[in-house]
């Protein structure tokens, strides 16, 4: 005789294996959408934009970059880089006769690490830092490509400077897997291109 913990139990289950299907079923639901949507967009603007097109998780259309995006993590990279080593090179070259003024160069440097990115975040409110205007991207929020905000412009920085690094140590080690995506980068030029051309979000 079932007990009313089993039956506690069976109906636990049921409604685990309903949502699974549910989960399922939107998932193929989506993947068949950004089929119809990369079809589509393939034969008005070209093969290209279709290979890169993507979707946010709300389910807008976006084109995601490619290469310059490497640039642009690239460019911020050697950004942080520069103002690390510039500042830490400018304190010992000041007080190089001082006792004791490699450790401290190194200790600025070392502070500089995490304080560098978090300042030239102030200016990647936008999701466009300097390597992003170069490049021709930007940096926006996954789940709906909203701009990131001042508040969490530094915190991207940080995590895109650091993310950097991990993305060459994985491709060193043939690990493509990257970090986890928050926030995408967008093709600024592309994108616009396709929403004036009236792709805007998946077909329903």
């Amino acid at each position: 005789m079932a007990t009313r913990d089993d039956t506690q139990r069976a109906q636990a289950r049921a409604k685990q294996q309903q949502a699974m299907e549910q989960h399922k079923q939107a998932f193929e639901q989506r993947k068949q959408a950004m089929a119809r949507a990369r079809e589509d967009v393939t034969r008005v603007l070209g093969e290209p934009t279709g290979k890169r097109l993507r979707a946010f998780d709300d389910g807008g259309l976006y084109v995601e970059p490619g290469w310059p995006q490497f640039w642009a993590w690239l460019i911020d990279f050697f950004v942080v880089v520069a103002a690390v080593a510039g500042t830490a090179g400018a304190y010992y070259a000041a007080h190089r006769y001082d006792f004791n003024a490699a450790g401290r160069a190194t200790g600025i440097g070392i502070l500089l690490v995490v304080v560098a990115p978090l300042v030239y975040g102030l200016f990647y409110g936008n999701g466009r830092a300097i390597g992003g205007l170069l490049a021709g991207t930007r940096l926006v929020r996954k789940k709906d490509g909203s701009r990131i905000g001042l508040a969490k412009a530094g915190w991207a920085m940080l995590i895109r400077t650091i993310g950097f690094v991990i993305l060459v140590l994985g491709a060193l080690a043939g690990d493509s897997s990257g970090v986890e995506e928050v926030r995408v980068s967008i093709d600024v030029r592309a994108t616009a291109l396709l929403h004036n051309a009236g792709f805007r979000s998946l077909p329903r």
